[in-house]
């Protein structure tokens, strides 16, 4: 015989690598062994391998492991950024879109300003959290014991200071596997016991002897998903690269007549979860063709039978995930207080409002929340667990951010619409939350300089005070915008807004606003009344009160594919137009007050219809209704109107036909996901409006491709205004992102 046959009932240790993305393989090779019977009665892994082998070894079934792997959850982590969702929308609301952000702070004890450079690539707060929502139920079943988990289960990490592998078999089963995992670089490394730690693959990537040696099992089964040589392929990543030169020869040496390998070097790289499916598909297949030669070796069967009852048996010990004593380290009192009210936990401050318990779900959210924005920094939190009050105590080391930042971006066209943007940013975290921000868009078609301060105090919801000088000039006066054709509807004009903005609002719901906005200013017109004619002028000082509704889960800036933004306000304006030119205008109404209301609703949602945003469907819907009155001239009251401009390049040249003192709008937008970031989006929209021209009804649509890269979207369109004529196509690139400022007259 090839293989010896045991009488007795063999014990089945299975040992799995690292690898990132790779190690999903480790997946499929679990669902094979699991389908034939096979036991698992230890589980060692490494980095990738010790996720995976940690969630087996907390009861997680396969198909929960699966579901985590196709979720997306898994690259979004990767990329180093929270999930939006999490952010309130009041504090970005007016945030103009950037390119790059690069934080410039100051230590604690030092007045000296620095550049800041981060201490690994990737912001972990979405992954720490994730790890203590699936492993702090299974550390408190456990009571830290690893052994004590469904299946005895060890993870390696790597000694930083000491230079060597670190067998973790006790304690947070989360923190010990964040240790494991944390590449070098990639992620932030992390201490237990007051050792810092990083990926086990540094010193043991495929921990078989450490198995061996602390379960002593009689068969070995070792996964491994990456070479078993040393040899790095010539389009390795950065990462792989650096794993390669900082990494020890693995050992795949194990005893042969006592073990299999299931081995294939995965064709991904290491942060690409994207093949997920593939991959999984991958370690199924090749465990099912070694089935034989484990069977061989192991007599002993599992039935889905047994399977099913020791997860039972060891999930009916997990607690309920109810949130308990929050301690905040690393910031002052001041800071704690605020920091308490923002994450809504503690059992003394349930007890003042008569709240139930928040659950371990909420408790992420909210955390995630908080560090979104990037007024805070969070380390990896730990969850205790409260024998005597049932509850999951918390431990934040947080952070105060670098206090200053600066924001670099703008738009880079085809057109005349190109664009720099710097903006510089202060922010103080405290009771009193205070920044303020000065932003520069300079470019020849639109230009705007803003001031702006805000000063928030967080209770039980979000109050907060903006104030807010504004200065935008809009010239269209010269310069191509991608005409293709011969151009009927747009006009040449110069505009200058120049106002104060004061509001106070509140954030009721984390997407959604509730404001009162003050705006004072004066708007200057310059416009040709005919082509013979000398350019005209028409300034209007105005005071207008406005009320707003605002709600906002949009997914991206520009071209979103998932979300919702609605906006229903009411306005008032009061102001006085004058205009000098009495050749055209008579002396009679040159001087006029003019005053008016208005309201606006509009609604724009992007509907998923197929999985993952291969296609989605968007939609919008806009409604105004003004009295605006007629000014001076007929330019005037055009440039003072309201403008539906639901396509970017509509907002790029000035068409009259579609301004007006009341319309209602409305267009589809279905999008395609061409490959990964690749989209290619057609948008149509019509406007009924008061009759300009002797058209009632006025269309705009274009065809986009838009690739999402890390800095901005690039995007190619093909735009026609009506469809009565040939006339007015436009052919447009940029790639950034185009920047325009609040309005003073609002709509």
């Amino acid at each position: 015989m090839l293989f010896p046959t045991f009488v007795t009932a063999q014990s089945v240790g299975v040992v799995m690598s690292g690898g990132g993305a790779k190690g999903l393989y480790h997946i499929g090779v679990l669902r094979a062994l699991e389908e034939n019977g096979i036991p698992i009665d230890y589980i060692s892994g490494t980095s990738m391998g010790s996720i995976i082998g940690g969630l087996y070894a907390s009861g997680y079934t396969i198909e929960e492991m699966e579901e985590i792997a196709l979720s997306g959850d898994l690259e979004r982590w990767v990329s180093g950024r929270i999930d939006p969702k999490h952010s309130y929308y009041y504090i970005n609301k007016e945030r103009l879109s950037s390119m790059i952000r690069v934080p410039i702070g100051s230590g604690m004890d030092s007045h000296r300003r620095r550049v800041e450079l981060p201490g690994a690539v990737m912001n972990t707060a979405e992954i720490d959290i994730a790890l203590n929502n699936y492993f702090a139920p299974a550390t408190a079943a456990s009571r830290g014991n690893f052994d004590s988990l469904m299946i005895p289960y060890t993870c390696i990490a790597t000694d930083i200071y000491n230079h060597r592998a670190v067998e973790l078999r006790s304690g947070d089963l989360a923190r010990a596997i964040r240790a494991s995992m944390a590449i070098p670089v990639a992620f932030p490394p992390i201490t237990i016991d007051s050792v810092l730690m990083c990926d086990g693959g540094c010193y043991d990537n495929f921990p078989w002897r450490s198995l061996d040696k602390t379960f002593h099992p009689d068969i070995l089964i070792g996964v491994s998903c990456t070479r078993t040589d040393s040899n790095l392929p010539n389009d390795a990543t950065v990462v792989e690269q650096l794993m390669s030169l900082i990494t020890m020869p693995s050992d795949f040496d194990m005893p042969k007549d006592r073990s299999v390998l299931i081995n294939r070097i995965v064709d991904v790289s290491m942060l690409d979860f994207s093949s997920a499916a593939d991959v999984m598909a991958q370690g199924y297949n090749d465990a099912l063709a070694v089935i034989p030669e484990i069977k061989a070796l192991v007599s002993r069967k599992m039935s889905d039978e047994e399977y099913a009852k020791r997860r039972r048996e060891f999930r009916s010990r997990f607690p309920e995930g109810k949130m308990g004593v929050l301690t905040v380290k690393g910031i002052n009192e001041d800071q704690q207080e605020v920091i308490s009210r923002m994450m809504n936990i503690g059992s003394e401050r349930r007890s003042r409002a008569g709240e139930e318990a928040m659950l371990m779900d909420d408790f992420g959210d909210n955390y995630l929340s908080m560090l979104v924005n990037g007024s805070m920094r969070g380390d990896f939190p730990t969850f205790t667990f409260n024998d005597k009050e049932q509850e999951y105590d918390v431990t934040l080391p947080l952070r105060v951010r670098p206090r200053f930042d600066i924001a670099i971006g703008g738009n880079i066209s085809s057109t005349a619409f190109n664009q720099a943007y710097i903006g510089l940013n202060y922010l103080k975290f405290g009771k009193l939350s205070q920044s303020v921000s000065l932003d520069i868009l300079l470019g020849p078609v639109y230009s705007l300089a803003r001031l702006k301060g805000r000063t928030t105090l967080i209770y039980d919801a979000p109050l907060y005070f903006d104030y807010a000088y504004n200065f935008n000039i809009r010239n269209t006066l010269s310069g191509n915008f991608g005409n293709l054709t011969e151009v009927d509807n747009s006009e040449q004009i110069r505009m200058m807004e120049n106002f104060i903005s004061l509001a106070t609002g509140t954030a009721f719901e984390r997407k959604s606003v509730a404001e009162l906005r003050l705006n004072i200013g004066l708007d200057s017109y310059r416009y040709a009344v005919d082509e013979k004619s000398e350019r005209l002028y028409t300034n209007f000082h105005y005071i207008a009160p406005a009320i707003i509704i605002e709600r906002s889960s949009l997914n991206k800036d520009l071209f979103p594919t998932k979300g919702l933004h609605f906006v229903a306000s009411a306005i008032y304006v009061y102001g006085r137009d004058r205009n000098k030119n009495t050749e055209v205008v008579s002396a009679a109404k040159s001087d006029m007050i003019r005053k008016w209301w208005g309201t606006k609703f509009q609604l724009e949602h992007y509907i998923p219809i197929i999985p993952r945003e291969t296609f989605t469907l968007g939609y919008d819907f806009e409604c105004v209704f003004t009295t605006h009155p007629q000014f001076d001239t007929h330019e005037a009251t055009m440039l003072s109107s309201p403008l539906y401009a639901p396509l970017l390049h509509s907002r790029m040249i000035y068409m009259p036909e579609f301004r007006a003192r009341r319309y209602v709008g409305f267009g589809l937008m279905p999008t395609v996901r061409i490959y990964k970031n690749l989209y290619a989006r057609l948008s149509v929209h019509a406007m009924a409006r008061d009759r300009f021209e002797g058209r009632v009804m006025h269309y705009m649509s274009d065809l986009s491709f838009i690739y999402h890269t890390p800095i901005g979207p690039v995007s190619l369109a093909l735009t026609k205004y009506n469809m009565h004529n040939n006339k007015n196509f436009y052919l447009t690139f940029n790639f950034g992102y185009a920047i325009f400022g609040r309005k003073g007259l609002y709509y």
